[in-house]
C-alpha cells in the first residue's frame, strides 16, 4: 500500500500565508460593510425620532421639547422638567436618575435600540481621569442628544428658558447628533453645544437630524469647522440671537 501523503512545512506556510492574505483582503470590506450598515440604522432612528418631535410639537402649540440641558440633575430652581430622553429622578444616583419613561417623547419611541446606534456600547468604562477614577457615561439611554440651540444653550440652564417654537428654526437647522463617544462627559445629559463634538465612529465621521426631517452623515472635520464658525449656521440655530448662539456668551462653551 501506498503511505499516505502529507503536507510538507513549506506546503503548510504556504497555505497559512494565503489564509493570511485573503484575511486582510476581507477584514477591511467586512468592516466597511458593518459600518455602513450602523449608519443607515443611525440615519433611520433619526427619521423616527424626528417624526416623533413633529408629533409632539403639532401637539404642543409648536413648541419643541425641553432638550434636558439640566447636567443630570435637577435645575438652580430646584425643578426637574422632562426633557425629549428623560426626567431626572433625584432621589437615584448614576444612570438610574434618567427615568426615560418619563421622557417627552417616550409615548411615540419607547426608548431602545431606536436610540443606540448598533456601534456605540452606551455601558463601555473609559480610562482613569486625573484621580485615577475609571469613570462611564451618566446618562446610558442614547447615542444621541439634542442640540442647545433650542434654548439658547448655557441661557437656558441658567434662566430655565423655554424651548423656542419648531416654525422658529430653519429647516436645514441641525437638531439632533451622535454624541462624542470618546469623552464620558458628553453623556452628562441629553443636550449639548456644537463644540463639544460628534463620534467619529463611522470612518472620521458621524450622523445628525435636521428640523425638516433629514438626516445626513458628516465628517468629524467638517463638523469642527462649522462648529468652530463665529456666525449663525446650521449647528449654532437659536432663532433668537443673531449669531445663533448664547445670549451672553455667543459660541463660547
Amino acid at each position: 500500500m501506498n503511505p499516505r501523503r502529507a503536507f510538507t512545512l513549506i506546503e503548510l506556510l504556504v497555505v497559512i500565508a494565503i489564509i493570511v492574505i485573503l484575511a486582510a483582503l476581507l477584514l477591511p470590506a467586512l468592516n466597511n460593510a458593518k459600518n455602513d450598515g450602523a449608519k443607515t440604522t443611525d440615519l433611520s432612528n433619526f427619521h423616527q425620532i424626528m417624526a416623533a418631535i413633529h408629533i409632539y410639537t403639532t401637539d404642543n402649540r409648536d413648541s419643541l421639547t425641553w432638550p434636558n440641558w439640566d447636567y443630570g440633575r435637577p435645575m438652580p430652581n430646584k425643578t426637574t422638567p422632562p426633557g425629549w430622553l428623560y426626567e431626572i429622578n433625584p432621589s437615584a444616583s448614576g444612570p438610574a436618575a434618567f427615568n426615560a419613561q418619563a421622557g417627552l417623547l417616550w409615548n411615540v419611541l419607547h426608548g431602545g435600540k431606536i436610540l443606540l446606534c448598533p456601534m456605540d456600547n452606551p455601558t463601555e468604562s473609559y480610562p482613569p481621569d486625573k484621580n485615577g477614577k475609571i469613570t462611564s457615561r451618566a446618562e446610558q439611554l442614547s447615542s444621541y442628544i439634542m442640540n442647545g440651540a433650542v434654548i439658547g444653550f448655557r441661557t437656558g440652564y441658567r434662566s430655565n428658558a423655554p424651548p423656542v417654537k419648531i416654525s422658529q428654526m430653519n429647516a436645514g437647522d441641525c437638531l439632533f447628533w451622535e454624541a462624542d463617544d470618546r469623552i464620558a462627559f458628553a453623556f452628562n445629559d441629553g443636550s449639548s453645544w456644537p463644540l463639544e463634538g460628534v463620534t467619529a465612529r463611522h470612518a472620521n465621521g458621524a450622523t445628525w437630524a435636521a428640523i425638516d426631517g433629514s438626516s445626513r452623515y458628516i465628517r468629524d472635520l467638517d463638523w469642527t469647522s462649522e462648529a468652530k464658525d463665529t456666525n449663525k449656521n446650521s449647528l449654532w440655530c437659536f432663532p433668537l440671537t443673531p449669531d445663533g448662539g448664547d445670549r451672553v456668551y455667543g459660541h463660547d462653551r
